[in-house]
């Protein structure tokens, strides 16, 4: 067994960029993408999507019935997601393990937003209306994705 599976080692990233992204026409998709570099340096992304359609009974059949995440390398996984937390300008990642190895990505994810300028309100709000979309057994936790309205009057 490798070394890396059995001591769950957290990846860590720092977001240069966060970019959102929503058709309901012609692509048929809501995205959040997030793009940066891990501890090594090297460039790395991540991309959660899904349709802005039911899924049909082929999707569902496929197991295409859910949000899928993607890489900077093309790997992409549906449902893969246990747990995604926002707290301040951290983002924690939990991934099945075997969609872990599938995305070649080490889980835990840990993404410092504090560089990419992005409003966490946001943020929260476009990852949740992603992940909180399609299969209910594959939605992950979603801790501090709380959609949270400015307060009003002063």
């Amino acid at each position: 067994m490798d070394s890396w599976k059995e001591e769950a080692l957290t990846m860590r990233l720092t977001a240069a960029e966060v970019g959102f992204f929503e058709d309901y026409e012609d692509e048929e998709a809501l995205e959040v993408g997030i793009a940066g570099v891990d501890e090594s340096g090297a460039s790395r992304s991540f991309s959660f999507q899904r349709s802005t359609y039911e899924p049909d009974e082929q999707e569902i059949q496929s197991g295409m019935d859910s949000y899928n995440v993607s890489t900077e390398r093309g790997m992409t996984v549906y449902g893969c997601l246990r747990s995604v937390r926002l707290s301040g300008t951290v983002l924690a990642l939990e991934f099945a393990a075997e969609d872990a190895e599938i995305l070649e990505i080490s889980t835990p994810v840990e993404v410092n937003l504090s560089e990419a300028q992005v409003d966490e309100r946001i943020l929260s709000r476009k990852l949740r209306e992603i992940l909180n979309w399609g299969s209910p057994e594959k939605r992950p936790d979603l801790v501090g994705l709380d959609v949270q309205e400015p307060p009003t009057g002063a």
